[in-house]
């Protein structure tokens, strides 16, 4: 059990967990006032485990959107964990099918930004049970703050406006995780002016996805051309 959990991983999933409070909190509360049922918002939180597909498919259901346009959006609002996987695949080469199946399952920005950061850091060796570890931890966080929400709904009132300034709280943490890079500062600060720029005309999280990919490939050819030289 001391493989997975101890002091480092619980350091490293501690920011994402406690971000997860109040969106997880406000995530629960909207499921409850579209009608959607602690037990069935558990469910959904266990198998999606996507905070932004779950906002925008409890919106969709509260709209009565169909099942094959929730599940379509989803999937395209999601496509950027396939990159993510791309990624991280090389730190889990050696593990066996159903390790790659459940660490493929917690895919998500928060666990995906935190496990690169771990494995590519030289002063602290960072175990794949460990990358595992943390993201069923965050994940645990997630499913009970849902659920939370969802119970506590009708009594409590939290402004859904929140969610946006806490889910830009918890990316600047988990950024700040490269200050130490100009590169990967100025990646980050690029991505998001163009995702600004882009927003107009690429709806659905498109922007985002567009953005990063345009801006990692060039940071990625710029650097390369350094270090050749």
């Amino acid at each position: 059990m001391n493989r997975f959990i101890n002091i480092g991983m619980l350091k490293a999933a501690w920011p994402i967990c406690f971000g997860y409070i109040p969106l997880g909190l406000a995530c629960g509360i909207l499921a409850q006032k579209v009608g959607v049922s602690p037990v069935e918002l558990a469910v959904m939180s266990i198998m999606v485990f996507a905070g932004s597909g779950q906002f925008i498919a409890l919106a969709m259901i509260g709209s009565g959107s169909g099942i094959i346009s929730i599940v379509l959006t989803i999937m395209i609002v999601n496509l950027r964990h396939i990159f993510y996987g791309t990624m991280l695949n090389k730190y889990i080469a050696e593990r066996g099918m159903l390790y790659k199946l459940l660490f493929a399952q917690e895919i998500v920005d928060e666990t995906s930004a935190v496990n690169m950061t771990m494995f590519q850091r030289e002063d602290e060796e960072w175990t794949t049970d460990q990358a595992i570890a943390q993201s069923y931890t965050s994940h645990m966080a997630w499913i009970t703050a849902t659920v939370m929400g969802d119970i506590l709904g009708e009594a409590v009132y939290i402004d859904t406006a929140l969610v946006s300034y806490a889910l830009v709280a918890m990316f600047i943490g988990l950024w700040s995780f490269h200050f130490k890079n100009s590169w990967l500062v100025l990646a980050g600060v690029g991505s998001g002016v163009l995702a600004l720029v882009l927003s107009p005309w690429l709806t659905n999280m498109l922007n985002v996805v567009v953005a990063t990919l345009v801006v990692s490939t060039l940071a990625a050819a710029v650097t390369g051309e350094e270090e050749k030289e």
